[in-house]
């Protein structure tokens, strides 16, 4: 990626070169139905025994930052962290831990848990990462699922692993035993660091190899184990270095790294282009000012509910926020009028939002960041990338400007779902295309739009109704911190958008008033037509709504 004048990361160029039966504006190939990416095809590597944490490591970045801890200042360089996670590689093997062994990661974002991570993979081993505020029986539904054969953790967090009676190996300098009493074998990080990374044994890798195992949200029923390749890594990771920013910059990490965002993205990727990582152990918005204003961040990867956070509170104002030049949102799909409202508080950071699933190795489209036009858009196609757009009654391809699901097809997308070979079957076919399950349509110029989950689309009478739709213009009202949509069961119109309000701490806002407001502003079968008010909207840790916590409860309130 380029620079302008400001210093500002600019996208990279978009192809020119005229393509047969391809639409040059919108990519649409008129033939076969399939959207082409815009920008100038990449190169991936073609080594077939590369890993990803090779590849990540390519080059020898010495002495330059490459890890921060946002509470302490205590920092890694690259050399240190290389070096770091070929020690523990090779503490691992001497405990045990081979090729294609799963490790499970029960710990917030620290230093230690990425060394933790990497270090599984160089060792061969497959890496899965579980939220550390789950429950026990969360945690046992993965446990269960991806077979571990050791479990990292931090010493306050043994207490929910120790039942599964696994091998424990504890982040952290403090080398004394837990608290709790257990037999288990149980290992010191500090210890493993110690190693002769020279004594890691020597086997080939594969980039077909799985490296990790990430577990979707679960927001639509139980989690699903997806499977992440060295190859999918490789992939994701090379397509960000080369439409990624070509200065070295400062992110801060707050996006989890249990999640593929956190993981594949935030981390993985940003390291393989050599920026600096601030880590902060876990969310705190103020905090997260602190930090941007201490470091003098410059990339803020975050989740809509943070969106949301910096346009409305009051707080922001009272830090220095002028380092940031970027903030990318992802996870859920914010409109045109969020968009604009952070350019009115921020107009001297370039917002943008993008799409990725778990799936795709948190790849799917990206923001062109010169573009001001297409505010509301998740941005175009990665090069690495093909999709379709597919009706949902008839299978047909559909052109620009029509709704379907979302299929993609390319190198960074998963072979499919641990110990689920129903689930998978039904989510791929035959040629290895993704059924995203998304509501989507590209424009004429090729800018994705995502309009909601299929599963999650109201069916009032004959009429869809997009939740999301609802939710932005909620989000509007300045007497509304946060909002959530879902369709509610009636006998004559089959569902009816039912809507669950937070309000701000002095508002006074009635059902009626909000009914009201959305009246105003939509066609009448989206009107609301029950509200009801609540202290949160519950979220799962990447800012998605868990809409089915949300359904449950409405039985509960009417």
């Amino acid at each position: 990626m380029g620079r302008n004048i400001m210093g500002k990361p600019i996208s990279p160029p978009l192809r020119t070169d005229p393509i047969p039966n391809i639409d040059s504006k919108s990519g649409y190939d008129t033939v076969t139905g399939i959207y082409h990416s815009k920008f100038l095809p990449i190169d991936l590597p073609s080594n077939p025994f590369l890993d990803i944490v090779t590849h990540i490591f390519y080059l020898n970045r010495g002495t330059r930052k490459a890890l921060v801890n946002a509470s302490t200042g205590r920092s890694l360089t690259y050399e240190d962290l290389y070096g770091r996670v070929r020690a523990a590689a090779a503490g691992l093997s001497q405990i045990g831990i081979g090729h294609g062994d799963v490790v499970m990661i029960v710990a917030p974002n620290s230093i230690e848990n990425v060394v933790a991570m990497l270090a599984v993979m160089f060792a061969g081993g497959v890496v899965t990462s579980a939220n550390p505020v789950s429950t026990v029986s969360e945690i046992a539904n993965q446990v269960k699922d991806s077979n571990p054969k050791l479990i990292v953790t931090i010493r306050q967090l043994v207490g929910k692993v120790v039942s599964f009676q696994l091998p424990l190996l504890l982040l952290g300098a403090d080398q004394t035993p837990p608290t709790i009493s257990t037999a288990l074998p149980t290992f010191f990080f500090s210890h493993l660091l110690s190693s002769d990374p020279n004594k890691l044994p020597a086997f080939r890798f594969h980039q077909r190899d799985t490296a990790a195992l990430f577990y979707s949200s679960g927001t639509t029923g139980l989690s699903k184990g997806v499977i992440i390749s060295h190859r999918n890594l490789i992939a994701a990771t090379t397509q960000m270095e080369q439409q990624g920013p070509d200065e070295v910059e400062t992110y801060l990490s707050i996006v989890p790294t249990f999640h593929i965002y956190g993981f594949s993205q935030v981390t993985c990727a940003t390291l393989r282009m050599g920026h600096t990582i601030v880590i902060m152990p876990q969310f705190d918005f103020e905090q997260m000012l602190v930090a941007i204003e201490r470091y003098r961040v410059t990339i803020l990867p975050i989740v809509p509910p943070i969106v949301n956070l910096l346009i409305k509170s009051s707080l922001a104002s009272k830090y220095d926020l002028t380092s940031l030049k970027l903030v990318a949102s992802g996870g859920a799909p914010l409109n045109k009028e969020v968009s604009d409202a952070f350019a009115e508080r921020y107009p001297h950071v370039i917002f943008r939002q993008a799409y990725a699933l778990t799936e795709t190795c948190c790849i799917g489209t990206m923001p062109n960041m010169e573009d001001t036009q297409h505010q509301g858009s998740v941005g175009l196609l990665w090069a690495t990338l093909k999709a379709k757009v597919v009706d949902v009654e008839t299978g047909r391809c559909l052109p620009p400007n029509a709704k379907g699901e979302l299929w993609l097809h390319g190198p960074s997308i998963t072979k499919g779902y641990l110990n689920d070979q129903a689930t998978t079957s039904t989510s791929f076919d035959a040629e290895g295309w993704l059924y995203t399950g998304d509501f989507v349509y590209f424009d004429k110029e090729g800018y994705l739009y995502v309009v909601d989950r299929i599963k999650e689309l109201i069916k009032y009478k004959a009429f869809q109704v997009a939740p999301a739709e609802l939710e932005a213009i909620l989000l509007q009202h300045p007497e509304i911190n946060d909002a959530a949509v879902i369709g509610y069961p009636d006998k004559d119109a089959g569902e009816i958008p039912m809507a669950f309000i937070v309000r701000s701490e002095k508002s006074t806002l009635s059902e009626d008033n909000i009914k009201a407001y959305i009246a105003q502003q939509v066609a009448p079968y989206k009107k609301i037509r029950r509200v009801v008010f609540i202290d949160e909207i519950p979220k799962s840790a990447i800012g998605k709504t868990l809409r089915q916590e949300l359904v449950t409860l409405s039985t509960s309130k009417l």
